[in-house]
């Protein structure tokens, strides 16, 4: 009787046990789970930024309507008077050593909290730098054609005023703010930058690509009419500073739409 208790017992221990292969298999099997798992993971916290993300720029499109209300029909300046280089949408400074201060910007009345000023996906990422435009929390606004009222590149230089709204044709198809950020060499990197760039220029020359697709592969766009909506990637080119379309295409900035700036200007 003791030998075939000994014996059962033996038998019961070993049914219930793991070899060495077996525990290997599960380890193997978790770590595959894994694998898979997080990369959804990764897109649904990316998501849920976009979430955030799109929801600022349809605070911004809502205040550049007050804005205009309270402005004889005028959008925000992009940059009030650019020479002088003290004076953004989203804040102003007294020399250009400073960072721009947000509660000294026009817009700063129309939204009262710097948090609205920050995508979450350029905030936490660490590739993206602080640079000449540091204050823009990763957004841009279409400053050439909306946040600027003339079309002359030399007299935009000193211009104080946005453009009348009323004079877009076609405000559903008018980019007025993006996801944005500017590669830069010497290391590679990307900076904060102020400004949706078009993909020409009103005087025919060519924009430097500053829309940031960093929302799985899509930037949002805040339009002019007010919606917002996700965009794809689908050009680019070299900038001025020297940075190939290759790195571009690395870093995801470019445009989405034409590759002319029927969507920026006011047709």
């Amino acid at each position: 009787m003791k030998s075939a208790f000994l014996a059962y017992n033996s038998r019961s221990r070993y049914a219930v046990g793991f070899t060495l292969i077996e525990l290997l298999v599960v380890i193997g099997i978790i770590a595959l789970l894994i694998s898979l798992l997080l990369p959804v993971l990764g897109n649904s916290r990316e998501a849920a930024r976009y979430a955030a993300c799109s929801s600022n720029q349809r605070q911004f499109a809502i205040a550049t309507t007050a804005y205009a209300v309270d402005h004889q029909g005028r959008a925000v300046p992009g940059a009030a008077n650019f020479l002088a280089n003290l004076d953004r949408w989203h804040g102003q400074r007294d020399n250009t050593s400073q960072p721009f201060d947000p509660v000294r910007g026009p817009m700063w009345d129309y939204f009262e909290t710097d948090e609205l000023k920050q995508c979450p996906s350029f905030i936490e990422g660490s590739d993206f730098k602080p640079g000449f435009e540091t204050g823009n929390g990763g957004y841009g606004y279409n400053s050439v054609y909306v946040g600027t009222d003339t079309l002359d590149p030399v007299a935009a230089l000193t211009s104080e005023l946005g453009a009348n709204i009323s004079i877009f044709r076609a405000p559903s198809t008018t980019v007025l703010f993006t996801d944005a950020a500017l590669p830069q060499p010497g290391p590679l990197r990307l900076i904060e930058y102020s400004f949706a760039t078009p993909p020409i220029f009103p005087d025919g020359t060519n924009g430097n690509p500053t829309i940031h697709f960093r929302h799985n592969a899509t930037a949002a766009v805040a339009w002019l009419d007010g919606h917002v909506a996700a965009e794809s990637l689908e050009h680019t080119r070299a900038n001025i500073y020297g940075v190939s379309i290759t790195e571009h295409r690395q870093f995801q900035v470019g445009w989405f739409g034409p590759t002319d700036s029927s969507l920026f200007d006011r047709n």
